[in-house]
């Protein structure tokens, strides 16, 4: 426990329970990009009850799950695309109803699955008016039926139909509607920072378990032969002359080498944050590479990682959950910023100069769907954090009036969500109809 947890007031102590909960709910693990392991997750739910033959499978999903889940590798397989996603969802034997449903893919389910892609009518349709984060799989064999609805989080399942029978209906609950960060909307960063410093290390440690998760999926994309090869081809870059064997080229090249292996489908698990495993690795690589380099104890590892998981939660609800804006970029770089900055000693001051120098960078950086080529969009992001952190710690900060940076940290997060949300609402029907 820390030695300051002892004189937390009343307030603090509830607000503290508040982000333990936020953590335990938004930092989990995942295989495979969160899109189509949730698409896989919906066609299991909606499939796991039907005795006889699948005849149709018909998925309704939102723009933004769509472009994220339609060329990223399928955990398990040597393919890509939602229908994959689909097949091996109604194909599980024991399935795992959480998002590691894709972690042990057997030969026979690959071989049902691409039977069934050949055998069944997989129709897809795109539902730009729904929630960003919508999935809605209806599936019927000649005389049976079962649908299912995922909404708002990967694995948050709000409804469920067998033949005609409602089992779950929460689709007009309020509570199962918002987002766990929505618990914490009221309550400004430098509250947050500030409660995390003095929060009982027991209620943080489990953090500290996703330095292992993705740094060993690091570690794989540094040697892998698959994907874009980042990870040697970095190696080969420093070899020749052109890199450095600094802080800030260590970061960069092992979170793009993870996600490199990650967006390929490699079928090792990463701790996500706020439903991203993309946005977990930015939210952890660095932070543990740093540590490392400065020799820290776990309880500052432990803290720093609840510094960035929260920091990107909540730029993340500004921004939207899935949204034309790269989060990786945005959110997590502006997390990992922040967990860095506290690392280095940064005052909460300071640590707010880190979010804004990244979000003043990085706002306008579009995602444009899952891929292996979100790699370098990671390598920007860890780049622009690192920068950011440092810089702040030096007293550093975009001013206000440059652009959407506004008087304080969250009149900035406001600025950004009017033009996340409000001056980009075009943007995904234009990528995916670029797609």
């Amino acid at each position: 426990m820390s030695q300051n947890s002892s004189h937390m007031t009343d307030q603090s102590l509830k607000l503290a329970d508040r982000i333990a909960n936020v953590l335990k709910r938004e930092v989990v693990l995942a295989v495979g990009c969160t899109e189509p392991v949730a698409i896989a997750l919906a066609s299991c739910y909606a499939t796991k009850h039907l005795t006889s033959e699948l005849k149709r499978i018909h998925l309704k999903v939102s723009g933004n799950v769509y472009k994220n889940a339609k060329a990223v590798g399928i955990p398990g397989t040597e393919q890509t695309g939602i229908e994959m996603a689909i097949a091996l969802g109604a194909s599980m034997v024991e399935p795992v109803f959480d998002l590691k449903i894709l972690s042990k893919v057997t030969e026979i389910e690959q071989k049902r699955a691409q039977l069934l892609m050949e055998k069944v009518d997989i129709k897809v349709d795109i539902f730009y008016d729904q929630p960003s984060l919508w999935i809605e799989v209806e599936a019927e064999t000649s005389s049976e039926s079962g649908r299912a609805i995922i909404k708002d989080r990967h694995d948050n399942l709000v409804y469920l139909e067998m033949n005609g029978k409602t089992e779950i209906d929460l689709l007009q609950d309020p509570l199962s509607s918002l987002s766990s960060l929505d618990h914490l909307l009221d309550v400004t960063l430098k509250n947050l920072m500030n409660t995390i410093r003095e929060m009982p290390l027991a209620e943080l440690s489990f953090l500290l378990e996703g330095i292992d998760y993705n740094m060993k999926m690091a570690d794989f994309g540094m040697q892998m032969d698959r994907g874009l090869k980042f990870g040697k081809s970095w190696q080969r870059v420093m070899k020749k002359g052109y890199g450095s064997n600094d802080i800030g080229s260590i970061i960069n090249m092992y979170t793009t080498a993870a996600c490199d292996a990650r967006m390929s489908g490699v079928q090792l698990p990463v701790m996500t944050s706020s439903g991203s495993g993309n946005n977990g690795l930015i939210a952890v690589i660095p932070i543990a590479t740093l540590a490392d380099k400065m020799g820290v104890d776990d309880e500052q590892k432990a803290r720093a990682l609840a510094i960035s998981h929260v920091t990107n939660s909540k730029v993340k609800h500004h921004i939207g959950r899935l949204s034309p804006v790269c989060g990786c970029g945005v959110s997590a770089g502006a997390g990992a910023a922040a967990g860095m900055a506290y690392l280095m000693g940064a005052s909460t001051e300071e640590v707010e100069y880190a979010v804004i120098n990244v979000i003043s960078s990085l706002a306008g950086m579009i995602c444009d769907g899952g891929k292996v080529g979100c790699a370098l969009k990671l390598s920007a992001s860890a780049s622009m954090a690192w920068q950011s952190a440092l810089l702040a710690v030096e007293g550093v900060r975009i001013p206000a009036g440059n652009g959407i940076v506004g008087d304080d940290m969250e009149s900035t997060l406001r600025n950004l969500e009017s033009v996340s949300i409000e001056g980009m609402r075009q943007v995904d029907r234009a990528i995916i109809g670029v797609m």
